[in-house]
């Protein structure tokens, strides 16, 4: 009484989401499997068919199974088969709802065709057959054009946790795979049987088939599978051109025909408000089982055609829309190189409808060629050795492995923003010999134009998981969590509170059966990401450190301290590492200093590596307004360089100083514009160009403005290519009062350029020894500093060997974060 009285409490006090979580992680972690229960979902739940379904019909019907319970998740009911409705051991349960999740947490086989729900999670003692739905025509995936950044992260996240992927032929396996950005971290079974769903086909029956369509025996039947096209909202007019296409082709073609639709759910359900629903397939007909009586099949970017092949019959292509179409979605396959004519018109269908036996004689030896290259397996025994794979664990010559044998990076590079952590993954990432290791960035999957745009710089080489959903957990875990993410975890009988299998559980949601050899919380600012990786399944773990941490940890940014309570977390978590690293030598040093209050004896594990240099990038883009600077320019000429921001292109009739970073109080551009003020009054032909953005801009501004500077200091805004206009000025200054190792620094020595910074660790580790001139942090030190170069004292004692840097940078990552043999 007293645990349903719990129940309806919590159900009115969280959201109906969380609910379920709870009630799914309780199954997951407290019920047993049940050993002879078999799950199946089909469409989400909107159908019994396809490859769901002809596994189903197979082991219902084979004696080995008749102990078997058989769980089908369903949305609507009606499409049911009547034959199934009162089998004993058939249960039927609402997608999504609570006999759902128990059902999904608890049944040892599971059986899908499209994806489980975000909160879905495979326990090790379950086996998942993830068989999809067709031969992709259309792309998938990354192929999709002007798709979201990572609109697919859910079927990435269910392919990672597949143990079977099943698969008609190699092209869809590759393309399936490799458009979903894990082909070589796959770690599940590829096995390439060809499909179940294709053995209906020739199994039906086809008297049966016909007299359920009430279709005379006289008559040839044609059917009409187009994709679906259209948004919910949009779904009535895509419906009745539907129509409109259907009873032309049936008025045309004659009596001897009949002409079929099989039709979305949407569309369906507006042929029924039509009256005309008697075209439309009913939704519980599978549909291979319907292609078995199909003399002639109009389709358009269909994978439905893949199925029809082995009949040698013929198909023709409707594809009314393709311009529209290629431009937004696009297809693997050339339409011209398809097994059929394409036809724009419906009056162009009818044609070839009336001269059919010319149309299958023109497209013979196309049709063979991809009935030889896509039907392999099509013998009508695919659903036999799928049993014998999945059930029976027999070996097959058809099980491929498609993982790499690489050492295996696990990565979370930080929010992509525009500032020095992006910078440094991104060249980090492209310095990777990718022969040897095989590296995976995880993310968050929310996506916005900033991190889009730097994400789009990494390496092509670097897989991208992206986040979906959130934690499976236990009420009494929530608790724990919240108690870790206050307290942080100092003493060791805090470890013992905290939900160390929330974590992993978490871990093992995103990441599937995907096993990494190193993993990397290369941002170290994030509680989540540092956590997970903490108590992640790594051989090697390391966590960096790209500041004075206790200066970010007191840093203030509007009366507010955005980083003391993550820090206070963060810090509490080194301990279970096997490498924190500083970003700098000397950086380094100062972390292990201030942070022996808080880690302790764990300042052992403490070492540095330096950050990497993409010298490439930054001297072929050093030139790219070259020709635009080459004008005369004065103070009336203009120009915008990616940037909301108009300001003059710098000249040799000035002096141009030049610092570039994100405006906020660490980089201290107040004490920057303070001492070019003092300089300006004393040199009336200096400029200043401020390069970034952030939350300091409008009170800068201001200051700029309070000076009489608005003709000599010029604020930029954030710019894709910081180089060409770097590149033009003639001397770049850093006023920071905190840094980790500055890559602005490293991008200045890589173009020449003299440079003057204030004397923190971080900026002094990377000029000391003759790359530039350090000065005072002060005001005072910054114009010292800027006016010995107006005098010509030479800033730059000695040149940057970048080629050299970089490749010291690279072995120190493979050394001190990659070595796995101790």
């Amino acid at each position: 009484m007293v645990k349903t009285k719990i129940k309806k409490v919590l159900k009115k006090v969280i959201d109906r989401n969380l609910y379920k979580r709870i009630i799914y992680t309780k199954y997951l972690e407290k019920k047993p499997i049940s050993e002879r229960k078999i799950f199946y979902e089909a469409y989400h739940g909107e159908s019994m068919t396809g490859n769901t379904f002809a596994v189903f019909i197979h082991l219902l019907h084979d004696p080995r199974f008749k102990d078997y319970q058989h769980i089908w998740a369903i949305k609507d009911f009606s499409v049911i088969q009547e034959e199934f409705r009162h089998v004993p051991n058939i249960t039927f349960v609402h997608y999504q709802s609570v006999s759902y999740i128990i059902h999904l947490a608890t049944a040892k086989y599971l059986i899908n065709d499209t994806t489980f729900p975000s909160y879905f999670q495979k326990r090790k003692e379950q086996i998942y057959a993830n068989m999809w739905h067709g031969t992709p025509l259309k792309t998938m995936g990354l192929d999709i054009k002007n798709k979201g950044f990572a609109d697919h992260k859910n079927i990435q996240r269910n392919f990672l946790l597949t143990d079977y992927m099943i698969s008609p032929n190699q092209f869809t396996y590759e393309k399936l795979l490799k458009s979903h950005d894990i082909f070589t971290i796959y770690n599940g079974e590829v096995v390439n049987i060809g499909y179940p769903r294709v053995d209906l086909m020739f199994k039906a029956d086809w008297d049966q088939l016909r007299k359920k369509l009430s279709i005379a025996a006289h008559k040839k039947v044609i059917l009409y599978a187009p994709t679906w096209r259209g948004t919910i909202g949009g779904k009535k007019n895509e419906s009745a051109k539907l129509l409109q296409d259907v009873q032309f082709i049936q008025q045309s073609v004659g009596d001897d025909y009949i002409v079929l639709l099989k039709s979305h759910y949407y569309a369906h359900r507006f042929f029924t408000e039509q009256g005309a629903d008697h075209i439309c397939i009913p939704n519980e007909m599978d549909t291979n089982e319907l292609l078995s009586i199909v003399d002639v099949l109009i389709t358009d970017y269909s994978s439905i055609f893949f199925d029809f092949l082995p009949t040698n019959r013929p198909i023709l292509f409707y594809a009314y829309d393709e311009e529209e179409y290629m431009e937004k979605r696009g297809t693997y396959i050339p339409l011209s190189d398809l097994p059929g004519p394409i036809c724009k018109t419906v009056s162009d269908i009818v044609d070839r409808l009336l001269h059919i036996d010319e149309v299958k004689k023109n497209y013979e030896r196309t049709y063979q060629d991809f009935l030889r290259r896509f039907c392999y397996h099509d013998d009508g025994k695919a659903t036999k050795r799928f049993v014998d794979v999945v059930f029976f664990r027999k070996t097959s010559e058809y099980v491929v492995k498609t993982v790499t044998n690489k050492t295996k990076i696990l990565l979370y590079g930080g929010g992509f923003l525009n500032n020095g952590i992006t910078a440094s993954v991104t060249n980090l990432l492209k310095s990777i010999d990718y022969s040897a290791y095989d590296v995976t960035l995880i993310d968050y999957g929310n996506i916005k134009e900033e991190k889009i745009n730097n994400m789009k710089a990494i390496h092509r080489e670097v897989h991208i998981i992206h986040r979906v959903g959130t934690w499976n957990a236990t009420v009494l875990e929530k608790f724990r969590h919240k108690f870790f993410l206050q307290k942080g975890i100092y003493k060791d009988w805090m470890r013992r509170i905290i939900p160390t299998k929330m974590y992993k559980r978490e871990l093992e949601r995103m990441i599937g059966l995907s096993k990494f050899d190193i993993g990397i919380d290369f941002s170290g600012y994030s509680p989540f990401w540092a956590t997970l990786f903490a108590f992640g399944d790594f051989k090697r773990k390391s966590i960096f450190l790209h500041s004075d941490m206790i200066k970010e940890r007191e840093k203030k940014i509007n009366n507010k301290y955005p980083h003391r309570k993550n820090l206070k977390v963060i810090f509490s978590l080194y301990r279970f590492y096997d490498n924190v690293l500083s970003v700098s030598k000397l950086t380094h040093e100062q972390n292990k200093q201030n942070l022996k209050h808080y880690i302790g004896e764990y300042t052992k594990k403490m070492d540095y590596v330096i950050n990497s240099i993409d010298y490439n990038n930054i001297l072929s883009k050093k030139e790219e307004y070259q020709y635009e600077f080459a004008m005369e320019p004065d103070l009336s000429f203009t120009k915008k360089l990616a940037s909301s921001s108009s300001y003059p292109m710098p000249s040799n009739t000035h002096i141009n100083f030049i610092t570039i970073g994100r405006l906020g109080p660490e980089k201290d551009h107040a004490k920057l514009i303070q001492a070019f003020s003092t300089l300006s009054s004393q040199n009336k032909n200096v400029r200043l160009y401020i390069v970034g953005d952030g939350v300091l801009k409008e009170q800068l501004a201001k200051q700029v403005k309070d000076l009489a500077l608005d003709k000599k200091v010029f604020f930029t805004g954030q710019l894709s290519n910081p180089y060409g206009l770097l590149n033009q000025c003639d001397c770049f200054v850093l006023s920071s009062n905190q840094e980790g190792q500055p890559m602005v620094l490293l991008e200045a020595l890589v173009l020449k350029k003299p440079v003057i910074v204030t004397d923190i660790p971080g900026s002094r580790s990377v000029v000391e020894g003759g790359y530039g001139l350090i000065v005072e942090n002060s005001v005072e030190g910054l114009t010292d500093g800027m006016k010995q170069f107006i005098d010509g004292n030479k800033i730059n004692q000695r040149e940057f060997d970048y080629e050299s840097y970089r490749n010291d940078a690279i072995n120190m990552f493979y050394e001190k974060v990659c070595r796995l043999d101790e």
